[in-house]
Formats: C-alpha cells, sequence, structure tokens
C-alpha cells in the first residue's frame, strides 16, 4: 500500500514540474502583461474606436531596430513595458507604467500633451538604458546575468559585485553617462554628473596620468577614452575607491573623495565610450584638428614667466590635488611649503619637464605645460623660502618628516605608497644603531640624491638637525646604540675597474642578485614584492654615483640590517667579488665609455645561467617580510 502512496505522490509531483514547463513556455509573462494591459486601457477608453482598436490586439513580442546610433540594436523592451508611452499610466506599477517625461532631456509639453524628443520607435531604449534589448524575460533583458557586459544602469546590480557597494551603484542619475553619448556639450541640464565628473578629472589632476581623447594626453596610466565600454560602473566605483581593488600592483595614488565625487568621477568615465553618437567620424577629426590647433596657440601665447602667473596655475592645473602646499593638501606627494628653500631653479624647471630625470622611480607624470608655464611655477616657489617657525625637535618632524616616515616613525606616512624607493622605517634598531650618526645628519643636510628626501640644509640649522635626530633615536629607536663593529672594508674599490671585472660582476650579480633587484638591476625581482623595505633600484644613477665605494662595500659584504639584504661574506663572497659587483654595479650608471671602448652591459650576455629566472630564496630570516 505504502507503494503505490509513493508512486503516487511521485507522479503527481512530476506533473505538477511538467504543468509548470508547460505554462512557463506557452504561457509567457509578457503575455500576462499585454493581457493586463489590453484590459485596463479598454477600460480607460473614451471611444467606441478605441475600444474596437484594443479588442483587435493580441499578445505579441514587439520589436524596435535602431540603426542610427553605433551598431544595430535590436529592443523588444516595449514587449513588457507596453504601456511606456501611453500617458494615462503613469501611475501604475511596472512594467505597465508611462516612462517619465524630462524637460531636462528635451521633452515639452504641446497643448497641454507631452511630446518626447526621444521616441522609442527611433531610439529604442537600451541606447539610454542598456541591459539586453533581445531578452524576454527580466533576468536576462535587465542584464543581472554576470556574463551581460551592459546590466541597466542605476537598476540593476549584479550577483558578483560586492555587497558593501552594491546599495551605492543603484539610482536612475546614472543613466547620465549614456545621455553623455550625443549630448557632449558642457552644462547640459540632462547630465549634470558627467559634467561634475569631468571637473574632477581636472581637478585632481587625473589628466596628468590618462589620456582621453579630446580631453587629455596623459601617457602614465591606462587610456581611458573607451574605459565605460570596457567596465560595469562597479569596477569604475571600486578602482576609484581604493585602485588596489583590482589590480594589487597599481600605484594610481587613493584619494580622498566623498561618495558623491566617487559618483560623480563613476558616471563620467562610464560616459567614455570612445564614440560620440552624436558626431560623424569626420566630424570627430575635425574637433581633434581645432583642439591641437587652440592648445598649441594657447602655448605660443603664454604669458610671460612670473611669480604671481605661476601661483595661479599650481590653482589652474591642480598640483595640490596630490602635494601640499600651505594649507591644501593631496596627501599624495612631497611638501612643497618650503620648495623654496630646498631646490634651485634648475632643479625645479628639469623635474617639471620630466620627473624621473631627478627621481628615476618617481609617479609624477610628464605634464605638457609651456616652457614659460613651468618657469612661472617655479618662481613661485621660489617664493617660498621662508623658514618654518619650529621651535622643539618634535614640531620639526611631525612638521616636516611624519609626512614620509609616519607619525609613529615606522615609515608608513600618508605619502609613503607612491614613494620608490619608500621612506625609511625608524623603528628598526637594528638598521639605526648599525650606521654611523654622521650618516644620518649628512642625509638631513644633503638629502639621499635620486629620492624624495630632500635637503633640509636651508630648511633646518645644524642644532635643529642634531636634534631632531635626537628626537627620532628617543621616541622612535628607543634602544641604546653601542659600539659600531670595526669592519674590514676599504674606502676605495682596490678591482680595477675594467671590463673583465664588469663580467666577472655581471655573473656573479646574475647568480645571486637577481631574485631580488631583478634582471634589470632595478629592484623589481620575483621576490620583491615580498620584501618590505623594497630592494634597491641599482640603476638610480643620482643615488648610486653619489654613494662611496665604502658604503657600498658594506652592503655587500655585511648586509644591511633591518632589510633583506643579506651577509653575502657568509655565503663565499669574497672581497674581489663584492669589488667586480661594484664595478658592474657602477656601469650600469656610468655616463662615460668603459675601458677598451665597449658599451655597458644589458645583462643578456649571461642568459644562459641556470639561476637567472629562478626566484632566489630570502637569505636574512631576520626580516618580517622574509619567506
Amino acid at each position: 500500500m505504502s507503494t503505490r502512496v509513493t508512486l503516487a505522490v511521485a507522479s503527481f509531483v512530476v506533473l505538477i514540474v511538467h504543468g509548470i514547463v508547460f505554462y512557463d513556455q506557452f504561457f509567457n509573462r509578457w503575455e500576462k502583461h499585454q493581457t493586463a494591459y489590453f484590459e485596463q486601457a479598454r477600460s480607460l477608453a473614451k471611444t467606441d474606436a478605441e475600444r474596437r482598436a484594443l479588442d483587435q490586439r493580441s499578445p505579441r513580442i514587439e520589436q524596435i531596430i535602431v540603426t542610427q546610433f553605433g551598431e544595430s540594436r535590436v529592443d523588444r523592451c516595449t514587449t513588457c513595458h507596453v504601456a511606456s508611452d501611453d500617458p494615462r499610466f503613469q501611475n501604475h506599477a511596472q512594467p505597465l507604467r508611462t516612462h517619465p517625461y524630462s524637460a531636462a532631456l528635451g521633452d515639452v509639453q504641446v497643448n497641454g500633451r507631452w511630446e518626447r524628443r526621444h521616441k522609442f520607435t527611433d531610439f529604442g531604449c537600451t541606447i539610454c538604458h542598456d541591459g539586453q534589448g533581445r531578452g524576454l524575460e527580466s533576468f536576462y533583458a535587465h542584464g543581472e546575468d554576470i556574463f551581460w557586459p551592459d546590466p541597466m544602469l542605476g537598476y540593476v546590480t549584479q550577483a558578483s559585485w560586492h555587497t558593501e557597494f552594491r546599495p551605492k551603484l543603484t539610482g536612475k542619475e546614472y543613466m547620465q553617462a549614456n545621455c553623455a553619448q550625443c549630448h557632449t556639450e558642457d552644462n547640459f541640464a540632462g547630465t549634470p554628473l558627467v559634467q561634475r565628473g569631468r571637473q574632477l578629472f581636472f581637478e585632481k589632476a587625473c589628466y596628468g596620468c590618462h589620456r582621453i581623447e579630446g580631453l587629455s594626453n596623459g601617457t602614465l596610466g591606462p587610456d581611458l577614452s573607451d574605459v565605460g565600454k570596457k567596465y560595469k560602473i562597479n569596477y569604475l566605483w571600486e578602482h576609484t575607491v581604493n585602485p588596489r581593488a583590482f589590480q594589487p600592483t597599481s600605484f594610481m595614488p587613493k584619494f580622498d573623495l566623498s561618495d558623491e565625487e566617487i559618483k560623480a568621477l563613476t558616471v563620467f568615465l562610464k560616459s567614455r565610450r570612445g564614440i560620440n553618437f552624436a558626431e560623424t567620424a569626420l566630424g570627430q577629426y575635425r574637433a581633434r584638428l581645432q583642439q591641437v590647433k587652440a592648445e598649441g596657440a594657447k602655448q605660443e601665447t603664454s604669458a610671460m614667466p612670473s611669480a604671481m602667473r605661476g601661483e595661479q596655475l599650481i590653482g589652474e592645473r591642480s598640483c595640490t590635488a596630490c602635494h601640499r602646499l600651505g594649507e591644501k593638501d593631496g596627501h599624495i606627494a612631497p611638501d612643497l611649503s618650503y620648495e623654496g628653500l630646498i631646490r634651485d631653479e634648475d632643479w625645479m624647471m628639469a623635474h617639471f619637464r620630466e620627473p624621473k630625470s631627478k627621481i628615476p622611480d618617481s609617479i609624477m607624470p610628464v605634464f605638457g605645460f609651456a616652457d614659460a608655464d613651468f618657469r612661472s611655477i617655479s618662481a613661485y616657489l621660489k617664493t617660498r623660502s621662508t623658514p618654518p617657525p619650529f621651535k622643539t625637535a618634535e614640531e620639526i618632524y611631525k612638521g616636516l618628516c611624519a609626512r614620509c616616515h609616519g607619525e609613529k616613525g615606522d615609515g608608513k606616512g600618508v605619502t609613503y605608497l607612491y614613494l620608490d624607493p619608500a621612506p625609511r622605517d625608524l623603528t628598526k634598531a637594528s638598521f639605526m644603531n648599525s650606521k654611523p650618526e654622521e650618516r644620518f645628519l649628512q642625509s638631513l643636510k644633503n638629502g639621499v640624491p635620486g629620492t624624495s628626501m630632500p635637503p633640509w640644509e636651508r630648511v633646518l640649522t645644524d642644532e635643529q638637525r642634531r636634534t631632531v635626530l635626537t628626537y627620532v633615536f628617543e621616541t622612535f629607536v628607543k634602544e641604546p646604540r653601542g659600539q659600531l663593529k670595526e669592519r674590514k672594508v676599504p674606502d676605495k674599490n682596490p678591482v680595477a675597474f675594467n671590463v673583465d671585472s664588469i663580467h666577472r660582476g655581471e655573473e656573479i650579480f646574475l647568480n645571486r642578485c637577481t631574485g631580488c633587484h631583478g634582471r634589470k638591476a632595478d629592484g623589481k625581482g620575483p621576490n620583491s614584492l615580498d620584501i618590505s623595505p623594497r630592494p634597491r633600484n641599482l640603476r638610480n644613477s643620482f643615488f648610486i654615483n653619489n654613494v662611496p665605494d665604502k658604503r657600498l662595500f658594506d652592503s655587500i659584504l655585511y648586509g644591511v640590517q633591518g632589510t633583506a639584504m643579506p651577509s653575502w661574506i657568509d655565503y663565499g663572497l669574497t672581497q674581489n667579488d663584492a669589488g667586480d659587483l661594484i664595478n658592474f654595479i657602477r656601469s650600469l650608471n656610468s655616463q662615460t665609455a668603459l675601458p677598451g671602448g665597449e658599451k655597458s652591459p644589458t645583462l643578456t650576455s649571461q642568459a644562459n645561467l641556470s639561476q637567472t629566472n629562478q626566484e632566489v630564496p630570502c637569505l636574512n630570516k631576520g626580516n618580517d617580510k622574509c619567506k
């Protein structure tokens, strides 16, 4: 008996499932929506002719083919939204609701009735809303499918998007990104967020790194001309909030932005689709040609250099989006408040024209301003020549040092992520107590060439530099300084600088050093991401050419305490080996021809060495990042 009951229940369940499948296949939801519309529209009809017209209609797939805006689009949205153009359904629930009218987008009232500027028969729906126009189920039509690249802007969030951001990615204002495909004019009433995002793009100096066709020519970051076509709004939002959310190695700064500013930038970037539907290709070419001519004319007519003009340019070009200057601070780049005491005009001009010419690992972009503009900015910064009124060592540290070295002295100030080499961690007693005091005083006085550590010689007196160094040791190092161990290293390299020595040094480098310092000797070896502080860039000629041989011998043979640089003397490296290595490193940074007229090594002549493409294990196990 129980078997019969079980079979009966199973048969009943199968029957129900088949019924549901049959119903879904032959009685679609869109048919029910249309039937409901016909019934309600008939009750609202005022004439018999209207009723007869409705009686003759039956559910069917409605389709609009749009060919005037880029690639052809097939839109079936009005299959469900059948009342979208019927003004009598303004208060009904979706999908039977009249599409709203908008004076901002050009809709007008004629004799008390609205007329659309964007007629559905001409524009369809997805040109403004995105979504999948061919879909007949909301999951697909609205773009909820995570594989669909264009979900409905402002109405749909996909399941793969991070939960904490989803509420911020809804709202009809996101559709402004699509309005801007045609309405490119400034201050268009229908696209205020696009306008605000464009302003922020320049206010935050994004233009310096990124290129957008017709707007900017930055080369340091990705081209954003069609970024809105490539990415969904969740990526644009999250990448703006935290550039490392999707790309852990990104060097794009994390800007201090409000949610409203992030939304404006997201909408603006989403509007960058690489095409303007309102212009032909010829029209775009002519517009670009006019822009190039205008830029050339602007550079030719730049005002004569002056400090007053320079102060104005610093505001116009958004320098404080990254730098600090007086009360304004972008919390990303070095403080320029005392630049007139730190740098001379030649240094400033060279740095403006090509930042890497002075700091090889700088992330500052190359700005294509006229030389007259650079000279004006330099002239203004030269006026920043009043020494700071600090009274105590603590005030000096907080005012000048904490920005990079951090309030806790741990090397993690507000700018540390964007500086390479990174600021020194002053809490590592193993490093701080292994170096002579005079070395630190020299760094405070003369700076560290090739890095962001500036010379404080004209900003701080000798006494102030000594007191702030004492403050660092008492506050951050804390451990007492002992007697420095005497190390047997030569003051000058005893190994002759010649081709044979350089080749021997190259072989040693490729066998022992590339895991951290990289095959190019640029500090970007396969182990470098796991090391803090990062390995030294040995192609930084400003740094290498200012370091004496004695310091290089000491670092190579005895290691650098508090870092991953091991004591290579413990691994069989001789003083002569170190001398060959130093000659090789010097040759990479030499501006003169090598002995015998040969060219500098390219790090490829020993490509057959077995270890060059392997990760080299970290040898200094005392380092907290060591693997």
